[in-house]
């Protein structure tokens, strides 16, 4: 127990260093009472604070830096793997970022990448420290841009091609690495990517300009002769001789091609002709979403994946 005159009625030793004898001297009625108590209070809360700063000097005696970290966005425009430094333009500012020792790096689908892997025009997101003006990047990932529709043009000789989705189109490069994934895992080239086929572009963006590093084609391809046509149903039936005829939904969207052109309709469909159709099975149910007419007779199924 603490001796009465210096904080004895039950205070611990430090409000007894801040709240001194004459609060219990001063008397209620004086008029200078309650800035004395103001007085009193700002000592208590400015000797908190000291002891909250000595404790956190205490802990980064090491001499590491407490700093928050934080999140940037943006498009990398420069890569110096021999320095480790990279630059990010965002949407206003362009900032330059050192690597840590440790900077964990993700690019895509890799397990493991390299500062090396990196290249201007992809997009990804810092997780930084800004020490003084100098940003300390700890990890930086790969954000992959993704634009999905049809295949409204396709210029193979030019190593462009066009994507129309809700009513904007948009066109890429396509550099000579470009990668063709077909119904989810085969591998393909550009010349299984068709007109009218609903695909996913898997862009960068160099320079500002849009430039496709993978496009990914979800549906089998299957090429038969039409042998019925179901218009109030939207459906098909089509084969090959001594295989019998499959069954096909239409989707609302599915595109037609006739003579190059995608605005083709059901009733535009021939019996008797072959057609090329790209398709899913969905529940055990043949659902296309592409038709075009081929010259070549019937040939065996490109994709891996039969119809039922």
């Amino acid at each position: 127990m603490l001796p009465e005159d210096v904080g004895g009625d039950g205070r611990d030793e430090i409000s007894c260093c801040i709240n001194p004898p004459i609060e219990r001297t001063v008397k209620k009625g004086n008029l200078n009472y309650m800035k004395t108590i103001m007085l009193v209070r700002t000592a208590r809360a400015l000797f908190t604070t000291a002891i909250i700063a000595a404790f956190a000097v205490c802990a980064y005696a090491d001499g590491t830096t407490a700093v928050k970290e934080k999140t940037y966005s943006g498009t990398i425009t420069v890569v110096d793997a021999k320095e480790k430094v990279v630059k990010v333009q965002g949407y206003l500012l362009t900032k330059t970022f050192e690597l840590a020792d440790k900077c964990e790096l993700k690019l895509g689908d890799k397990r493991e990448a390299s500062l090396g892997d990196f290249r201007p025009g992809q997009r990804v997101d810092v997780v930084y420290k800004d020490a003084g003006g100098v940003l300390v990047a700890s990890r930086i990932t790969q954000e992959l841009l993704r634009f999905s529709g049809e295949v409204s043009a396709i210029d193979r000789a030019g190593r462009t091609i066009a994507i129309h989705d809700l009513g904007l189109t948009r066109t890429f490069a396509m550099p000579d690495e470009l990668g063709v994934v077909l119904n989810g895992s085969s591998r393909g080239t550009l010349d299984d990517v068709k007109l009218g086929s609903q695909v996913t572009v898997v862009y960068e963006i160099p320079n500002n300009q849009f430039v496709a590093r993978q496009i990914e084609a979800r549906s089998a391809m299957y090429v038969a002769t039409l042998n019925a046509v179901d218009l109030p149903n939207r459906t098909i039936k089509a084969g090959k001789s001594l295989l019998g005829d499959k069954k096909f939904h239409l989707t609302d969207n599915c595109t037609i091609v006739i003579n190059g052109k995608t605005d083709g309709k059901l009733s535009d469909l021939r019996v008797g002709q072959n057609y090329e159709l790209d398709y899913e099975v969905v529940g055990g149910v043949n659902v296309v979403t592409r038709i075009a007419a081929v010259d070549m007779p019937a040939k065996t199924e490109v994709s891996q994946q039969t119809a039922n």
